[in-house]
């Protein structure tokens, strides 16, 4: 265990500080407690206006397997594992810190935006949404640059769809969840290609 923090100590700093707060609101905090958290650091438009940095920051360490499916909450913990993993090995903790943080808070402030616009028939403003999920695409979407060149439109085209196609649809526009995981994915992608270029650079490759 002290090897892993030493190799990956973002990873494996972030995934025992959602595992520690997941114990506490499973064994240590009252049902109503474990609620009212998920409320307060719930990235909806309603926080995102009264305590921003709380909500943007504290939303990506509070999990919601009752909401979200233990398979889906399993997935993504498991894809930050990996592919946070693979990438702060290969561009340093602070430049894989500087993507995901980038592409969580890009995805909330997206699904924000696209909450506000009216685009859905009941008010959202208020939505519990929280989770490692934006985390976890915005990862997977930065390991894009280091996989195979043949292998890296497959890979980025199931990110895309993969939320896309269980998604609620309203219109034109997919439930508010699958917009942030897209944007994640896209801003990940981004994020991921210049600090890959970035950490190349700096040791000539």
């Amino acid at each position: 265990m002290r090897d892993r923090f030493r190799r990956n100590p973002v990873t494996a700093g972030y995934l025992s500080a959602v595992a520690g707060l997941a114990l506490l609101m499973r064994f240590v905090f009252a049902d109503g407690m474990s609620a009212q958290v998920r409320e307060s650091l719930s990235t909806n438009t309603t926080n995102l206006a009264d305590h921003p940095v709380n909500a943007l920051l504290g939303s990506a360490f509070v999990l919601d397997p009752a909401r979200d499916g233990l398979v889906t909450t399993a997935l993504a913990v498991a894809a930050v594992a990996v592919c946070l993993a693979v990438l702060e090995r290969e561009v340093g903790p602070w430049r894989a810190a500087a993507v995901v943080l980038a592409g969580h808070v890009g995805a909330a402030l997206a699904t924000a935006v696209v909450i506000s616009s009216g685009a859905y028939p009941t008010d959202l403003a208020d939505a519990v949404d929280v989770g490692v999920g934006y985390v976890a695409f915005a990862a997977a979407g930065a390991v894009t640059a280091l996989a195979p060149v043949v292998l890296r439109v497959p890979w980025l085209a199931l990110l895309v769809a993969y939320p896309l196609a269980g998604a609620e649809w309203f219109g034109a526009v997919p439930e508010f969840a699958a917009v942030g995981h897209v944007a994640a994915v896209l801003i990940g992608l981004c994020a991921g290609a210049f600090a890959v270029g970035r950490a190349h650079a700096a040791v000539g490759r």
